[in-house]
């Protein structure tokens, strides 16, 4: 998992190409997604956001995972895919893995859970809806499980 800022900007942007041009070589973005701007450094992304801020065309910053692994029940409100890479809107999001419990639990805990979830990392680490937390919680005591719940600004910066 690594960690990347969304830029987002109005859709009237398409409509100014020679604005969206100027955009792209002051500060160019790793990958565009729609209108979705996307930056591994903090500088150039402050660089970007500056600009569309005085032109007001942003519409807001999001701060994105990128990852790997399968997508769940509420991915496309919560992420998407951009060519072959996956990114979930961090800000919405709660992260956990597993740290106890018998194997037979926890795949039936996660059974339970898989409608729940945004998305399962091949990493081990499970995405849900933030306000989903006490969900998830009552599930794993139900299954006699345990689960650990990550800070993803920490988590996402330390891999």
């Amino acid at each position: 998992m690594q960690i990347f800022i969304g830029i987002e900007a109005s859709p009237i942007l398409s409509e100014l190409p020679e604005f969206e041009q100027f955009l792209l070589s002051a500060a160019p973005p790793l990958l565009v997604h729609e209108n979705i701007y996307i930056y591994g450094e903090q500088q150039i992304a402050d660089v970007a956001l500056g600009l569309l801020l005085e032109a007001d065309l942003h519409e807001e910053t999001h701060q994105l995972i990128k990852t790997e692994g399968f997508a769940g029940e509420d991915f496309y409100d919560y992420g998407f895919q951009a060519g072959v890479d996956t990114f979930l809107f961090a800000n919405d999001l709660s992260a956990f893995r597993f740290t106890g419990g018998s194997e037979v639990q926890t795949e039936m805990a996660l059974i339970q859970l898989k409608e729940h979830l945004v998305f399962m990392s091949a990493a081990g680490i499970y995405f849900s809806i933030d306000h989903y937390t006490d969900l998830v919680l009552g599930i794993v005591k139900a299954y006699e499980v345990k689960v650990e719940f990550l800070d993803l600004d920490k988590c996402c910066k330390k891999i």
